[in-house]
């Protein structure tokens, strides 16, 4: 009985044979093999080691960090498998990169990763079955902005509850400022969320948001969720801006710093318990101070 329930769970028409037997060893799905890949230079800055996973293991310890931030804090629906091995994974991590910061004095604990960001170029989403966002968001008209191995995808960010004082999201963009640059990348996209489903509560924000900050109309991507919400009022746009700013999430507030751009409609991830934005950031016009303190 439980081993159906996990099939469920899993959908395993989309594994072989070599794929769940893999996966029922280790616990977590297995790093592939990706195209064209290049040599990622691990950084090392005082007790932090910031590289790629590039062991099962590692895998496995970012996605439990995953799993201690999107469904124990955050409050996520995890699936009975998930929440039985209490581990975040799904059919895209196995041909993903992931970023990993390891603090080398963390004591007591096994699990050093403290965070993490999961990085997906776009010639390898070709190849293995796209975006997560596409999930979610229409992305043609950057698909047709942009070749594939121009596009990187970030998703699934998150840091360690100890460790929220802003030094490791610096350290994970300074890898994939590096990453960047390796991969000669034009344009960054993905989801960034507000918590919870309540449309209304958000209705400042999100009128703001799309007043100043909505993509270009040759680069607009449309939500697949049906947004018949009255959540976008004209009444909000110039209101308190800087205060709006300060109340959006801050992972939309350091996409916007640097340059980043929203798209007008949303998407509800009930399962995640979230509002998502696609985010874009087109590389040649990441401002200048972010650009001098990480891309040169």
């Amino acid at each position: 009985m439980l081993l159906n329930k996990v099939r469920e769970d899993l959908d395993f028409k989309n594994f072989n044979s070599q794929d769940l037997n893999l996966f029922f060893k280790n616990k977590s799905f297995p790093l592939k093999t990706l195209l064209k890949n290049k040599v990622f230079s691990d950084i090392t800055l005082g007790d932090f080691v910031i590289k790629l996973a590039n062991k099962k293991s590692e895998l496995k310890k970012a996605q439990a960090l995953r799993y201690s931030v999107f469904y124990k804090e955050k409050k996520a629906k995890p699936t009975f498998s998930k929440k039985m091995m209490r581990l975040d994974y799904d059919k895209t991590d196995k041909f993903a990169d992931h970023l990993i910061v390891i603090d080398k004095k963390r004591k007591g604990i096994k699990n050093k990763i403290v965070g993490t960001y999961r990085l997906i170029r776009g010639d390898v989403a070709l190849s293995f079955g796209g975006f997560y966002t596409s999930s979610e968001f229409d992305l043609t008209n950057i698909l047709n902005s942009y070749q594939h191995k121009q596009i990187l995808e970030l998703g699934r960010s998150c840091v360690h509850k100890d460790y929220r004082n802003g030094t490791i999201m610096k350290l994970l963009w300074k890898a994939i400022a590096e990453y960047i640059k390796l991969y000669d990348i034009k344009v960054l996209l993905g989801c960034a969320s507000f918590p919870g489903t309540n449309i209304q509560e958000y209705s400042k924000e999100l009128s703001y948001l799309r007043s100043n900050f909505s993509l270009p109309e040759k680069l607009s991507v449309k939500s697949l969720f049906n947004n018949n919400y009255p959540a976008y009022n004209e009444g909000n746009i110039n209101e308190s801006d800087l205060r709006t700013f300060a109340n959006l999430p801050p992972l939309i507030k350091g996409y916007i710093r640097v340059g980043g751009r929203v798209s007008d409609s949303f998407f509800i991830d009930y399962d995640f318990n979230t509002i998502d934005l696609c985010i874009v950031v087109q590389t040649v016009n990441i401002d200048e101070k972010y650009k001098n303190k990480f891309l040169n």
